[in-house]
């Protein structure tokens, strides 16, 4: 019977427990007068704004002998102030926004969103203003009469280094020999291709184009400027050779000079003949990010042949 009784006295104190309401003890007054704390202390101490530094609004909100804690430690009133005065010059635009307040007594906990684009050494990594972080964070505030007691927080800050975290730069930069290779074959691309907006684009203003042969035959160089080379070679050459076929088979560069070698056939018109295939070189120079020199070395006497072909 003892037992019986013993019994149901704990059954009914664990349900009183269970069932029973949070701390309501506060006023309305200082209930209100607590959630202004948190808004100052959020907008006013955490968010940087034109109104008020972090130190100034603390000093009213934070009670005597005031703690927080994290997982690394406590700071009081003044080492916090200190922090915040930090946060507040090297990330200019630091916003802290409560997105969720809940009461548990005298306890409040705060759920926001903390963002702000650093510029400087921040927690150790180097920053320079082009990156942001955005991250959760959580507050438990104990806060009486208005003035916070104690605070707990949690903010995700591995989440903020990875955010801020610089690009990966390349391995290394692209020597001479790629830079030249990449211009030569773009201009030779938008040769084949027509593109002679392209083609221009690439000409350096000192540009020589030098074929060497037949005299006899209109295009055979060298023309030397780039309006010349427009104006004169282009014209002739289009007007006596079109090329059937061009093959590169081989390429290599070095310096400001790349190299190609291949195998082509053309048409010309002259004569109206087509050539047979026949082998062909190339030295191209780059200065400027220009071609200079475009030296094509060619079966002359291929070309020549079918050229003067029937006369």
């Amino acid at each position: 019977m003892k037992n019986s009784i013993i019994g149901s006295l704990f059954t009914a104190v664990i349900l009183t427990m269970c069932n029973a309401e949070p701390n309501t003890t506060a006023s309305t007054e200082e209930i209100a007068k607590n959630r202004a704390a948190i808004d100052s202390f959020y907008h006013h101490a955490l968010t940087v704004n034109e109104d008020c530094r972090p130190t100034a609004v603390l000093s009213s909100l934070l009670a005597e002998g005031y703690q927080s804690y994290a997982t690394k430690g406590t700071k009081n009133a003044a080492q916090l102030s200190q922090q915040l005065e930090f946060f507040w010059k090297i990330v200019p635009d630091l916003k802290w926004a409560p997105q969720q307040v809940t009461r548990d007594g005298d306890v409040y906990t705060v759920r926001s969103v903390a963002s702000g684009t650093p510029n400087g050494d921040f927690m150790g990594m180097p920053t320079n203003g082009t990156k942001s972080f955005n991250i959760v964070t959580i507050d438990m505030h104990t806060i009486k009469d208005g003035r916070i007691i104690e605070t707990h927080h949690v903010e995700d800050w591995a989440t903020a280094m990875r955010q801020l975290k610089p690009e990966t730069p390349a391995t290394s930069s692209p020597t001479e020999g790629e830079m030249t290779m990449k211009i030569a074959s773009a201009y030779m691309n938008a040769m084949s291709s027509g593109n002679m907006e392209a083609m221009k684009n690439l000409m350096h203003d000192d540009m020589v184009w030098q074929n060497e042969g037949d005299k006899s035959m209109p295009w055979i160089g060298p023309w030397v400027g780039k309006q010349v080379i427009l104006s004169d070679f282009f014209p002739k050459f289009g007007e006596n050779f079109k090329t059937l076929e061009w093959k590169t088979e081989d390429t290599l560069a070095k310096g400001d000079t790349a190299a190609f070698f291949g195998k082509m056939t053309g048409l010309t018109t002259h004569s109206n003949q087509k050539t047979n295939e026949f082998t062909f070189g190339l030295r191209v120079k780059v200065k400027d990010g220009k071609v200079i020199l475009w030296n094509w070395l060619e079966n002359s006497y291929e070309v020549s042949k079918t050229y003067h072909k029937g006369q």
